[in-house]
């Protein structure tokens, strides 16, 4: 189920012409072939205004003066570093890419990597994930301005491209391979203390 949701963020991604604050999206051409990128970057912060060692809770409070309560796991490595004042960093990329190969086998692969702050530093975690399905064109349809696609599991849904025009530069056979990238990393820092003017 999460890999045809994935799949349909795709497709909605490809179909889509607005563009949110924080979000790039380029079209053109690759090797002679239709392409697109998307993607979004997000930075959020809060600062950390209370810590219960006992029960793990950490308090934070966000940019717009909100307050949360979280609960540091134990797989948040150097809990004791963390501190009454530090600023919680958590970024967000998403990056979505469409391209054509030649023809070839309907496959879908997906990654995982994971990172962890070094023991006595300040809590840090990152963890990406990278999907990429290829389906193959069995049917182009130029007069609706369409393309049937055909998964590696045999299912098969029609594609509206941005252009239609890129039709003219796809062949059936071909593949085409979306390319779904989603990292998290969560960093804690010390904010640096203000320096005191001098008079």
């Amino acid at each position: 189920m999460k890999r045809r949701l994935i799949l349909g963020a795709m497709l909605l991604a490809t179909l889509t012409t607005g563009v949110r604050a924080g979000e790039e999206v380029k079209t053109g051409l690759k090797d002679g072939k239709p392409y697109f990128e998307a993607t979004s970057d997000v930075t959020e912060q809060a600062s950390v205004t209370a810590i219960d060692a006992a029960t793990r809770l950490v308090t934070l409070k966000k940019e717009n003066g909100e307050t949360t309560e979280i609960t540091a796991g134990d797989a948040v490595k150097n809990f004791a570093q963390i501190k009454v004042g530090d600023l919680v960093k958590v970024r967000y990329t998403e990056k979505l890419t469409v391209h054509v190969e030649a023809a070839g086998t309907p496959e879908m692969v997906t990654e995982t990597t994971t990172g962890a702050a070094k023991l006595g530093d300040k809590p840090a975690a990152s963890a990406t994930e990278r999907t990429q399905y290829k389906a193959s064109i069995e049917a182009i349809d130029k007069a609706n301005g369409t393309a049937t696609l055909k998964s590696y599991n045999g299912e098969t849904f029609v594609m509206t491209p941005l252009h239609p025009e890129n039709l003219d530069k796809v062949s059936i056979g071909e593949l085409v391979v979306f390319t779904y990238t989603e990292a998290v990393a969560a960093s804690v820092e010390k904010v640096a203390a203000k320096k005191k003017s001098k008079k």
